[in-house]
Parts: C-alpha cells; sequence; structure tokens
C-alpha cells in the first residue's frame, strides 16, 4: 500500500501548527476580554456601592434642633464631618454618629465614626471605627450649595454654618491612567426626614427638587 510522502506529512504539520496558534490566539483573546469585563464589573460595583453608602449617610444628617450645641455638618474642601444615623447593618450602634469622610494616606476614600457623646467620657475614648468605601482614590473634593434667599445660590468649598447645605457634591478623582470614570455625587441632606429609601432607590420628584435648586443639567445622581 502507498503510504505518506514526506513532503504530505510536512504540509498537514503546517497546517495543523497554523491552525492550533489561531485557536490559541483565540482563545487567549477570549480569556482577556473576559478578564476586562469581569474587573469592569467589578469596579462599577465597588463605586455603586461607596455611592449609595455616601448618598445614604448624608441623607441620615442630623438636624440642627435635634444637637443645638454643634453643626451637623463641617465640611472642607477634601473631607466632611457630619452627625448622621448608620444603616442599621453597618454598626451595633442606635444613636447618632460622629462621622468622617476622607480619602487617607494609603489613598483610601474612608468613613470613620465614633458614637455622638451625649456624656463626658472617663478615661480615653475609644478608637473610630473605619469602613473602606473604595481603594485606589488620588483625592475628593467637597462642594456645599448655599441656597440664597431670593433664590439662586451657588458651590462652596467649605461649610461651617448651624444649618447643612442644600447638597452636598463629592467628587471622585483617580490617579492618572486609571480607567475608571464616575459622575459627581450630589446629595441632599435630609430630603425626606421621614426615610432614607430615596437614596436607595431615587425618586424623580426629589431629583427634580435638586435640579431646580442648582441649576444642574444633569441630575441623574442627585439624591
Amino acid at each position: 500500500m502507498r503510504g505518506f510522502t514526506l513532503l504530505e506529512v510536512l504540509a498537514a504539520l503546517a497546517v495543523l501548527g497554523l491552525l492550533l496558534a489561531g485557536l490559541s490566539q483565540g482563545m487567549q483573546f477570549g480569556l482577556r476580554a473576559w478578564d476586562m469585563q469581569a474587573r469592569d464589573v467589578a469596579w462599577r460595583n465597588d463605586i455603586e456601592a461607596a455611592d449609595r453608602s455616601i448618598r445614604l449617610v448624608i441623607g441620615r444628617l442630623r438636624s440642627a434642633a435635634e444637637l443645638r450645641d454643634r453643626p451637623a455638618l463641617i465640611g472642607g474642601p477634601q473631607s466632611c464631618e457630619l452627625v448622621t444615623l448608620l444603616p442599621p447593618h453597618a454598626t451595633d450602634l442606635a444613636g447618632p454618629v460622629a462621622a468622617r469622610l476622607e480619602v487617607d494616606a494609603a489613598h483610601r476614600l474612608v468613613l470613620r465614626w465614633l458614637p455622638e457623646p451625649h456624656v463626658t467620657w472617663f478615661g480615653p475614648p475609644a478608637p473610630p471605627q473605619e469602613a473602606v468605601l473604595l481603594d485606589r482614590v488620588e483625592r475628593v473634593e467637597f462642594a456645599y450649595w448655599k441656597q440664597q434667599a431670593g433664590g439662586g445660590g451657588g458651590w462652596q468649598r467649605a461649610w461651617g454654618e448651624a444649618e447643612p447645605p442644600s447638597l452636598v457634591r463629592l467628587r471622585i478623582v483617580f490617579p492618572r491612567g486609571d480607567a475608571r470614570r464616575w459622575p459627581d455625587i450630589v446629595a441632599a441632606p435630609r430630603l425626606d426626614r421621614t426615610s432614607s429609601r430615596f437614596l436607595l432607590f431615587p425618586v424623580p420628584d426629589n431629583v427634580n427638587i435638586a435640579g431646580r435648586s442648582t441649576g444642574l443639567t444633569d441630575t441623574r445622581h442627585a439624591g
């Protein structure tokens, strides 16, 4: 019986090699695309969780009448201190907490809090509890909307008045070369004084109120 010649065997091996190379490159491309998509979904989930947490903390801000002896919010351009209520699942504290939002030295967006004291501490106070909301953050930029009596208003870089601002804006700045992007977070302190559900499921009326108050063209993330 006549077999394959050496030339035919070499040609078959060359074709098989080309097919295997094509399959290998296609598999590598598919794995890279899957990995990129997984990373994209992961960072979006992380930022969405941080977005919801920040809105909830600002939305549950205590009023000046409740505190009496101190402002509910003291804000700077890159940090914000506020007296608020945390979600029940976040802490075992039932009362208000003194919280601080900022980016630490490790470039993490963190929320630190202590119980809002109603008595004098005997001994050193307990260390603050901490929750990391987002990693790899260059900085945050806060702004505070001051409503004018005659209508209109403007953003301020700091806040220290007894009454809280009408809106708080938080801009997350990522390091140079980082592909992550996120719209400004604009939250209204205590828009709804009976529930914080609108912070998790935005109500169109609340978004419209924020838009009319600020003149923002994009209020999808307001309140």
